[in-house]
């Protein structure tokens, strides 16, 4: 079942808050005729496939599409729940922010930190809580997604292999379908087809992580999520997202974003159009 909720729709700018669960019924594709997006996930992953191209959308890692293009989505866990922001563009944000429209080239991932994660999750709740004003909240988009291309956007990769890439995509595509188990590595690397030794260094070259780095970011963004959605039961959610305990998961959440889970649920409770964009400006 896939829900597809207007929060915004400005001049510039329509603002999607997509569920999608089982039984998964009109997702699976889209027919170029729709305008450039970025796409933010805050729960689940879901794979979108651009001709040869194949991108993972997942916690840590926006997606965006170029404009008019015929795309194929798929989920590695068929039964489970993907929470994404879809964030319509027109062409004249686009070249506001430098982005070429019109070709499958444009598409491409933008991996992201976990306070990048926080930051979007706000945006969405901002956009639900105080929406009314248009102004503000194209200002906080366009911030927002300059903030992700000029700071986060990752250097010019380095060529890999096809059989490379097709090795940690298949690594990435298990952890996170199953972030809420410890997958060793031994069976990582049998799913990969090569010697754990081997896996870490190709893992690391492409991704820039290590496979623990991966899986701790995966579950955090995937909390982050639930979080900004107004999760009660901490106790219940470390343990879907993987965590031994809550205060596992507490003790990942200070080390990574300086705040528990409780604070951090208080905070996204909270925010504002107007804050963020005074912070994403400064």
């Amino acid at each position: 079942m896939s829900i597809m909720q207007a929060v915004l729709q400005s001049s510039h700018f329509v603002v999607f808050n997509q569920v999608c669960r089982y039984p998964r019924v009109n997702c699976g594709y889209g027919k170029g005729d729709e305008p450039a997006r970025f796409i933010f996930t805050r729960r689940g992953s879901f794979a979108i496939t651009v001709g040869s191209k194949t991108f993972m959308a997942r916690p840590g890692q926006a997606i965006l599409l170029g404009k008019h293009i015929e795309y194929r989505v798929s989920h590695p866990d068929m039964c489970g729940c993907d929470c994404c922001t879809d964030i319509w563009i027109d062409d004249a944000m686009l070249d506001a922010l430098g982005i070429a429209s019109a070709s499958p080239e444009s598409s491409r991932v933008f991996p992201h930190d976990l306070q990048f994660q926080k930051t979007h999750v706000e945006m969405l709740v901002g956009l639900q809580r105080n929406g009314g004003d248009k102004l503000e909240a194209e200002e906080v988009l366009l911030s927002m997604l300059d903030h992700l291309l000029q700071i986060h956007a990752p250097a010019r990769p380095k060529r890999k292999s096809a059989g490379t890439a097709r090795q940690v995509a298949r690594v990435e595509e298990a952890i996170i379908g199953h972030a809420g188990e410890n997958l060793g590595i031994d069976g990582l690397a049998k799913l990969a087809g090569c010697s754990p030794f081997h896996l870490c260094r190709i893992f690391r070259q492409s991704t820039g992580q290590s496979l623990r780095q991966f899986r701790l970011q995966q579950r955090l963004g995937t909390a982050l999520g639930r979080l900004g959605e107004g999760e009660e039961d901490l106790a219940a959610l470390a343990c879907d997202v993987g965590f031994s305990s809550h205060s596992h998961m507490t003790d990942a959440f200070k080390q990574a974003l300086g705040k528990s889970p409780r604070e951090m649920r208080e905070e996204l409770r909270q925010s504002d159009l107007r804050a963020l964009k005074a912070r994403l400006c400064a």
